[in-house]
This record gives structure tokens, sequence and C-alpha cells, in this order.
């Protein structure tokens, strides 16, 4: 879990830094991250369009950062990885109908299984959590994506050594 520590003490920068470096340096094990996410999917799962909307968007939070905090999203999150993906960016915007929440899921899917196995990424590739599902085609199919990438999401951002927590300066 992060840590916010106040900017005065003296070198705080650096140490925080160290002990980064040093908790890579030890390995994840066979785990897929160095340390656990700082966020996971907790909305409800999928079982209608209100619900659906509400999973895919808070799936596209988690995955790619909202652009309003210091988190840069779990892709991009240099402190569980070795190194930020680069490569497996969403683009596609937060849904807001059926439509949009098809074409963001299947991104998302899209994007994520690729991530798993994304070069120079991970300490250990993620051959466990590939999102099998079927691409969305119909409110139906979609419940099902949502509620699989949500659960092999989560099971991939859980994946970290026990009792590992980063040390993080938060700068306010």
């Amino acid at each position: 879990m992060p840590s916010n520590v106040r900017k005065t003490i003296v070198d705080l920068d650096a140490f925080a830094a160290a002990v980064n470096v040093a908790v890579k340096r030890v390995g994840a094990g066979a785990t897929f991250h160095f340390d656990p996410g700082e966020k996971s999917v907790a909305s409800a799962n999928a079982t209608d369009l209100a619900t659906a909307l509400t999973l895919v968007n808070e799936l596209r939070d988690v995955y790619e950062g909202t652009g309003a905090e210091t988190w840069p999203g779990h892709r991009r999150d240099a402190l569980v990885h070795t190194a930020a993906d680069t490569t497996n960016a969403t683009a596609a915007p937060k849904a807001a109908d059926l439509a949009t929440a098809i074409t963001l899921a299947n991104e998302l899917k899209a994007d994520f299984n690729a991530h798993r196995s994304q070069a120079g990424v991970h300490p250990n590739n993620d051959g466990t959590n590939a999102v099998a599902a079927a691409d969305a085609t119909d409110l139906a199919s979609l419940l099902t994506l949502l509620n699989e990438i949500k659960a092999d999401l989560n099971a991939h951002l859980a994946s970290a050594p026990s009792g590992t927590a980063l040390l993080r300066v938060v700068s306010f």
C-alpha cells in the first residue's frame, strides 16, 4: 500500500528510489508483479446494461488510470512492473451506451491479453489469467465478457510476493 509522506524529509526521494530498487533486485519469485496493484475492480458483476456500463468504465479506469490522480493505471505502473507497458493502450473512450460498451470491452480484452505477455513488462509473464470469453456482440455476450475480464484482471493485479509494499512518495 502506498504511503503519503511529507516532502520535508531530507533525501526522501533518494530513499524511496533505493527501496524500490531493492525490491526489484529481490525479485518477484514466481509472481507477475513486484508489488500488488494499488487498485482492483470493485464494481459488482454486470447483470444488465446499467451495471455493464459501470463495470466497463471501472475496468478501463483500473487498467488505464483516470488521469486525475498520481497513480498511472495498471498498465503504466512502473513500480509493480519491470517497466511500464507502453504498447497495449486502450484508446476507446468511456462507454455511454451498449454500442460503446461493446467496443470498449472488446478492446480491453485484446489489450489486457496482450499486456499479460508483453516483452519486458512483467518479471514473469501471466500465462494464467487469459480472457477467453468471445468478443461481445450483444448485451448477453457483453455481460459474460465483462465479468470474465473483471475476474482475470483482479487475479492478475493481485499476483505479487506476499508481504511486499513499495515505498511511494506522494507530492502535495
